[in-house]
């Protein structure tokens, strides 16, 4: 069994060293593609295990992603009862962590909470944007100016308590790309 976590960071930190990124996909391919001593591999990341360029080294997976977690959607964060359970061993009002922490609406489970933050609002008995403590916000300024697609716009009325609905799916984006379909 593999577990490669962040498997992505040569693609994010060297976008435009396309000699690394091929040694590494093909290092990869070798490592674990019909190899009959991997029972498992468990890549996480935030880019797609997808086509670079002309390598299609790592077509071997099944996908998840937190937009498409398919039968791991329960496992992406907390389900509700498990908030509802932890609420009341914390002594902590159910409907206000609902209206904070509950971020994520999948077609197999309906309400996942971001499981950082309700860890956070239940250890210091206090609601707060946990999450944005863990990441600078630089990695993403660059493409938030952008503008690409009216992201800018869209953020800017969110955080004015505006709302606004987003397909994913549309998108098929890497660092460097930027494709709505």
């Amino acid at each position: 069994m593999f577990i490669i976590d962040e498997w992505d960071c040569i693609f994010r930190e060297y976008p435009q060293d396309i000699e690394a990124q091929t040694k590494y996909l093909d290092f990869l391919r070798d490592l674990l593609k019909d190899a009959r001593y991997v029972k498992l591999a468990y890549m996480t990341g935030i880019l797609p295990i997808k086509k670079y360029g002309t390598h299609s080294a790592l077509n071997m997976f099944d996908e998840y992603s937190m937009t498409n977690p398919g039968v791991l959607a329960s496992y992406v964060g907390f389900t509700e009862k498990e908030v509802q359970e932890l609420c009341r061993k914390y002594h902590v009002d159910f409907q206000e962590t609902k209206r904070w922490y509950d971020g994520y609406q999948f077609r197999r489970e309906n309400h996942i909470y971001s499981p950082k933050s309700v860890v956070g609002a239940m250890l210091h008995g206090e609601f707060d944007s946990y999450w944005t403590q863990t990441e600078t916000y630089e990695a993403l300024k660059v493409y938030i100016e952008m503008n690409y697609d009216g992201l800018k716009d869209a953020i800017i009325l969110m955080l004015g308590s505006g709302k606004c609905k987003i397909n994913p799916r549309n998108f098929q984006n890497d660092m460097t790309t930027f494709n709505n379909i």
